[in-house]
Parts: C-alpha cells; sequence; structure tokens
C-alpha cells in the first residue's frame, strides 16, 4: 500500500479545519499504508511540506486547503521533479475550491473522502508562467488586485462573498494597464489596454466564475480570456456575465485557445496564479500535458474520463 502525506491548512474551512484532520486521516488510512498529517502555519508551509514528503517517499500528497494551498504543494513536488511520481488527492477546505470543482470533488468533506477512496485517477495538464506552475487560472489586472483585496480574514467572515466585497473595493480605483499579447499556435498579436485577463488551464475562478467556458483540464491547451479597457460603469455590467460564461460573446473579450502565451505590460502589475501572488512586467505561459495525476470524481472538466 501506498505511503501518503496529508497536508492540511488550519486557516482554511474559516478556520475549523483542524476539526476534521483526525477523521480525515482515519478514512485515508482505509487506503493508505500510513497517513502523516502536517499542518501549515505560513507562506511556504505547503511547499515545504510536499517537497519532505517526496523526498520521504510518499506515493500521495492529500490536500485539505483551499486552491492557494494545493498551489503551493503543487509547485513544492515540481521543484523535486516528482510530478510523474506523485498522485495528488483534494479535500476543498479553502473558500473558492475551484480545481476541487473542476475535479469533481463533492464540497462536503465526507463525500470528497469517498470519492478519494475510489482510487480513480486523471491525467491532467499542469500550466506554467514564469518558472512556477498552476492547475486553475493565472489571472492579472482587475483579477489579481481583488485577490490583494480579499484578504485571510475577510475570507474567514465573508466566505465565498468574500470576492464581490474585495471587487468593490478594487473598482473605486483601479487603473487598466497595456499590454501587447501574443499566443501561439492560433497566432494572436494584439496591443491593448486591459482590464483584466486570465489564462485558464481550468473553467472557473473567485469561488464558481465561469471565466473560461471552454477550457478542459486534460486537453493540451490553455485558454486566454482577455477583458479590454473600458468604463467602470460598462466593466460592472460585462462582470455580472461571468458566473455564466457570456461575457465571452462580448466583443470588447478575446477568447482563445493556446498552448503558449506571451503578455508584456507597460509597468510592473501583480499577477494571481491559483490564490498565489507576484508581480511582473512580462509573463510567458506554456502548458506541460498531461503532466500531473489527481483523484478526480465521476465528472471532471475534460475530454476524458478519469482511470
Amino acid at each position: 500500500m501506498t505511503r501518503a502525506r496529508l497536508i492540511l491548512n488550519p486557516a482554511s474551512g474559516r478556520e475549523r479545519a483542524t476539526e476534521y484532520a483526525w477523521a480525515i486521516s482515519e478514512r485515508l488510512r482505509e487506503r493508505y499504508r500510513s497517513v502523516e498529517i502536517v499542518l501549515t502555519t505560513g507562506e511556504g508551509d505547503a511547499d515545504r511540506a510536499a517537497r519532505q514528503a517526496v523526498m520521504d517517499g510518499c506515493g500521495a500528497i492529500i490536500v485539505a486547503g483551499g486552491d492557494g494551498t494545493l498551489n503551493e504543494a503543487l509547485n513544492g513536488v515540481f521543484s523535486e521533479g516528482a510530478l510523474d511520481r506523485v498522485t495528488f488527492g483534494v479535500i476543498p477546505l479553502g473558500t473558492g475550491n475551484d480545481f476541487a470543482t473542476a475535479l469533481d470533488i463533492p464540497a462536503e468533506i465526507e463525500e470528497a473522502i469517498r470519492v478519494l477512496l475510489e482510487q480513480k485517477t486523471l491525467a491532467v495538464d499542469v500550466g506554467r508562467v514564469n518558472g512556477r506552475v498552476f492547475l486553475n487560472t493565472s489571472g492579472g489586472g482587475f483579477i489579481a488586485e481583488v485577490s490583494v483585496a480579499v484578504t485571510p480574514q475577510l475570507k474567514t467572515i465573508a466566505g465565498r462573498l468574500a470576492y464581490l466585497v474585495g471587487g468593490a473595493h478594487v473598482l473605486l480605483d483601479y487603473e487598466p494597464v497595456r499590454a501587447t499579447v501574443s499566443a501561439e499556435p492560433d497566432g494572436l498579436r494584439l496591443g491593448l489596454g486591459l482590464y483584466a485577463f486570465a489564462v485558464c488551464n481550468s473553467r472557473l475562478i473567485g469561488g464558481g466564475r465561469l471565466i473560461a467556458p471552454e477550457a478542459k483540464i486534460d486537453d493540451g491547451l490553455l485558454d486566454l480570456c482577455l477583458i479590454e479597457a473600458m468604463s467602470t460603469l460598462d466593466f460592472i455590467a460585462l462582470a455580472r456575465k461571468v458566473a455564466g460564461g457570456d461575457h465571452v460573446d462580448d466583443p470588447r473579450v478575446h477568447y482563445v485557445q493556446a498552448s503558449s502565451v506571451r503578455m508584456e505590460f507597460d509597468r510592473e502589475i501583480r499577477i494571481n496564479t491559483d490564490g498565489e501572488g507576484f508581480s511582473a512586467t512580462t509573463c510567458e505561459y506554456t502548458i506541460l500535458p498531461h503532466a500531473a495525476t489527481f483523484l478526480a470524481g465521476p465528472a471532471p472538466f475534460t475530454a476524458a474520463l478519469p482511470r
């Protein structure tokens, strides 16, 4: 039987994640030879815990937390060159849980564990930007500014409404950025003012908003969504359409699928990638097809069915 490492973020689940730790580990022991628990206490802990799990020979890493915790763990395994040696599982305890939704992992903890114990695996694509990897989406402009405004404290108080509250704050003084964008093999070449952009491996952002309605997590492509600069009132009207994916029909939105994307900005801007942030004036995006293996439910956002 495989040895597993459970990486749990105590700040997830409105800071109630530790209440579930023992129950989760006990259920996982039905399938794994041993389950060791690591609690994260700050930035970078999930990355370091995942690296250590690889060095300890763990064949499974189960992340109990949100998209940010999962992103750290993924990057830890990637930095060790071990994506092909680890199977990931997700127990959605975060605010958005967008990649768990893409995998068809239920929001209820007991149901999520049941799905993981069924051991249906799926090889998923992994996005890469400026040396870091991601699973869900990487966004900039308004999208990244909202992620800064949505603090852990706000998530604890407001849950998914935190994204609406944070967005309202950012709208008051956000300034669009000028960008040059190219994408292959589509051949897209654009110079434009950008209100927001998202480079997506999966469909959802911000706790369930359908930013990339055509995205599949195993098709070997990134879905690029560019939203042109516009007035604040026009952007508010357009943003309302994102919940159902109808924004892509707007002429001020450019939506293409690509294997690589290059973006250059006229100033340094924030980039949010699966909940983790950095700043850049240039972003180089590529896709690593079928680079990571995940435990998945019966109906993930995919072109193939789980094994």
